[in-house]
């Protein structure tokens, strides 16, 4: 009936207003942004500042990766621009923006250095569904300092559209409908470098390739960090050595701690 029918009708509708909401942003310039865009051969980043001090930082989903230089590909820009100190939240222009800036340049390092590493046992996807995470930075006084976050468009959510419609009809659509959305998927997944024939775990493939493709369609829920739990910064390191540090990438030498992998 069509009342059974409407909370997956409602999914399928909200997945396409974000694909609208986003293209639509994308199109129509807002006065109170700061846009920068930024692009390599693997990702194409788009920095806003909102509210003058929050770090909006979007990116497309490609069509295809090359491992392992998509993940140095997708963090370079990224910490560029933070060590350019974009925000007065993550500029050299105070003890805490100087704090702030190094904890989260810390902080892109492990999660570099973590994707690198499953890229390295052949476990691909998941560092790409650790990259593309919808991160969310706060910093000291829990000051919202950084957003990372993927801009699906209406290709990216048809796989999880396609099942949720499958769904509706029934077994007899379920079926070729699964196989044909598992297809498309899988292709995808290829594309990204995350098929191999010495995956470590089939589980753990199938999980990553779940999340990024149908969960994440739905609804990308957001992993917070609070940078004062994971990191420190030594309150004997003059400000200009760390001023120093965060422009020469030097800045891991006066940060302690890492980022748990419960994140």
């Amino acid at each position: 009936s069509s009342r059974s029918h409407a909370p997956g009708l409602k999914i399928v509708g909200d997945m396409l207003r974000r694909s609208l909401v986003g293209a639509t942003r994308r199109i129509l310039p807002r006065a109170s942004r700061t846009l920068t865009v930024v692009a390599n051969q693997s990702w194409s980043w788009e920095f806003r500042v909102q509210e003058a001090e929050l770090l909006a930082a979007e990116y497309d989903l490609p069509e295809t990766l090359e491992q392992p230089r998509a993940i140095r590909d997708f963090f370079q820009p990224l910490v560029e621009y933070i060590r350019s100190g974009p925000t007065p939240l993550l500029d050299v222009s105070s003890v805490g923006s100087l704090r702030n800036a190094a904890r989260t340049l810390k902080m892109l390092d492990d999660l570099q250095q973590r994707a690198e590493a499953l890229v390295a046992e052949e476990r691909a996807m998941e560092a790409v569904v650790l990259i593309t995470s919808k991160w969310h930075v706060v910093g000291e006084a829990d000051a919202q300092l950084l957003t990372l976050s993927a801009q699906r468009n209406w290709r990216d959510r048809a796989p999880a559209a396609g099942a949720v419609v499958a769904g509706l009809l029934g077994p007899l659509a379920w079926i070729p409908g699964a196989l044909g959305i598992n297809e498309v998927i899988m292709r995808r997944v290829d594309r990204y470098g995350g098929l191999s024939k010495s995956t470590p775990s089939g589980y753990d493939l199938m999980k990553a390739t779940m999340n990024h493709h149908i969960v994440r369609a739905i609804y990308d829920r957001p992993r917070v960090v609070k940078l004062a739990e994971h990191y420190e910064v030594a309150d004997i390191v003059e400000l200009e050595t760390l001023r120093e540090a965060i422009a020469d990438g030097s800045h891991s030498e006066h940060v302690k701690g890492r980022l748990g992998d419960e994140i």
